[in-house]
């Protein structure tokens, strides 16, 4: 919800921007006399440059930029190792496993050996991160 606020505002903040920069070009070449105009060589004139397309490259940069720190989180989160108590009521002692985060599911997950694991309803779990 945020980003869309952010979003929203930054495309206001570029339109008021451009506007602005519309608005006073007309005005400035208005301000030249006549024998200016013809003065003026227009091989000396610096161009200043447009902010709106700065802004826009530097939005799609910072874009781009989250997203692929997102990803990299998200995959360095789904690869932190976890162990997996499983406490059963029909057994004595409880089962310890070891499971990367992202192969834990709702009611089953999938071991480090690649061993599947459906839990019961009656069943407990208790994770916690492994130290290494």
């Amino acid at each position: 919800m945020v980003m869309k606020v952010l979003l929203t505002l930054l495309v206001l903040l570029i339109a008021y921007v451009y506007l602005q920069r519309r608005a006073l070009r007309p005005r400035e070449t208005a301000q030249m006399l006549p024998r200016e105009r013809a003065v003026v060589d227009e091989s000396c004139v610096v161009q200043p440059r447009n902010p709106v397309k700065l802004i826009a490259i530097m939005f799609i940069v910072v874009c781009f930029a989250l997203t692929v720190s997102f990803f990299t989180y998200r995959w360095f989160d789904g690869h932190q190792l976890l162990q997996v108590t499983l406490i059963s009521p029909h057994s004595d002692s409880p089962l310890y496993y070891q499971v990367r985060k992202a192969q834990l599911q709702e009611r089953s997950f999938t071991t480090q050996a690649g061993q599947i694991i459906r839990i019961g309803d009656q069943d407990r779990l208790q994770i916690e991160p492994l130290i290494e």
